[in-house]
């Protein structure tokens, strides 16, 4: 089915023309566009309105800009794109070019606007192509408006109404079965690219969820990365333990800390013994994160690495690095506090540690940027 043209419904058109009526009409689609995300629609209505915002709509107002001038004078309805040679004038695009050319120039435009993003301090396909493609359109449609109102009113491209409701109620006309059947193949086709083409754009690919565990010093309102303590006292030292849901969907989370005492042991340093000092549960969201305060104290002296287990849903009763999800560790010195004096104790027995979980001074924010590289000498494994 093409579409061309037509010189005999151009004279019925009114010459007073206010606002070109598919310029209009361009402006309408983007303020439903708008208004269907502004609203929340599902995924699959916002990739359906999504697709002439990305592979249409950018191209079409474009080609109002560079060409407000009907098609060649004397060009009769056809049924296909025009040979080069029978343009004649570089000026002048008909109907049919004007759709192919809308849709080609849009592909092209789409992917340059976003390498024009990227290389400003915003995140091109996280939320700023969208209301780029809106101000482009917009704007676009209002320069070629003013373009084609510049234009005389005779010589003014206008929507070849009549050519188009033939069309649509005869879309074949003479055509011979092959004809017909290879015309249907090539629309099938051309929809096809269109609608795929759109749903890549659309509806980018989010990669493998992922959760994130890191362990910081401060407080809440004001983590600090690295500067884990050289020693931990009866006093208590806190750290903070950073939980980031990148799952795409809402998990439950169980967070076990541990403490390996550590001897010297044929020239290498071994865990001997393992502690559970504390373990804490959280739900988030997608795209939420917990910064979960744990005090960790010490009434006994010697070398522990610190083991922080995160899992999916319930912990065992065991915890390790084989079964977590994700395992951070830091290795410190635990003095205990023998008579108020504060010196390092000697090991002897079982280790005298603690680890205290205040929930109420927990904080669950959403995620606004990425998490910046773990510092220090924590380690992510899982």
């Amino acid at each position: 089915m093409t579409l061309s043209d037509s010189n005999d419904a151009d004279r019925r058109l009114p010459a007073a023309e206010t606002v070109p009526v598919d310029m209009a009409a361009v402006v309408l689609a983007v303020v439903g566009i708008i208004g269907l995300y502004a609203v929340g629609a599902a995924g699959p209505l916002q990739f359906l309105v999504a697709v002439p915002l990305l592979l249409f709509l950018p191209g079409y107002v474009l080609v109002g800009v560079l060409f407000p001038r009907r098609g060649p004078t004397g060009e009769q309805p056809s049924r296909g794109l025009r040979s080069v040679a029978s343009v004649g004038d570089e000026t002048r695009v008909g109907l049919a070019e004007r759709l192919a050319l809308s849709v080609g120039l849009s592909v092209a435009l789409v992917p340059l606007l976003g390498i024009v993003l990227e290389l400003l301090p915003v995140a091109a396909f996280d939320g700023a192509i969208f209301p780029t493609l809106v101000v482009f359109v917009l704007v676009g449609a209002i320069v070629a408006s003013a373009r084609r109102l510049r234009t005389p009113a005779a010589d003014r491209f206008r929507l070849p109404v009549d050519a188009m409701r033939g069309a649509l109620t005869d879309p074949f006309g003479s055509m011979g079965r092959g004809e017909r059947l290879a015309t249907i193949a090539l629309a099938v086709a051309l929809l096809v690219a269109v609608v795929a083409t759109g749903y890549v754009f659309a509806v980018p690919p989010s990669g493998e969820g992922f959760t994130d565990l890191r362990v910081m010093t401060g407080s809440p309102a004001d983590p600090t990365f690295g500067e884990y303590p050289e020693e931990i006292t009866a006093n208590g030292t806190e750290l903070l333990v950073g939980i980031d849901n990148r799952e795409g969907s809402q998990q439950a989370y169980t967070v076990v800390v541990t403490a390996d005492q550590l001897i010297e042991q044929e020239g290498s340093v071994q865990p001997i013994e393992s502690t559970e000092l504390t373990r804490f549960e959280t739900t988030l969201d997608d795209d939420q994160r917990r910064l979960q305060p744990v005090t960790i104290s010490a009434d006994t002296g010697g070398e522990y690495r610190i083991n922080y287990y995160l899992y999916r849903g319930a912990a065992p009763a065991d915890p390790g690095p084989e079964s977590a999800d994700r395992h951070v560790y830091f290795t410190t010195r635990m003095v205990g506090d023998a008579g108020g004096s504060g010196g390092e104790q000697p090991v002897d027995g079982e280790p005298d540690l603690n680890g205290t979980v205040e929930t109420d001074r927990g904080r669950t924010e959403p995620i606004d940027s990425e998490p910046p590289s773990l510092t220090g000498e924590g380690e992510v494994g899982g």
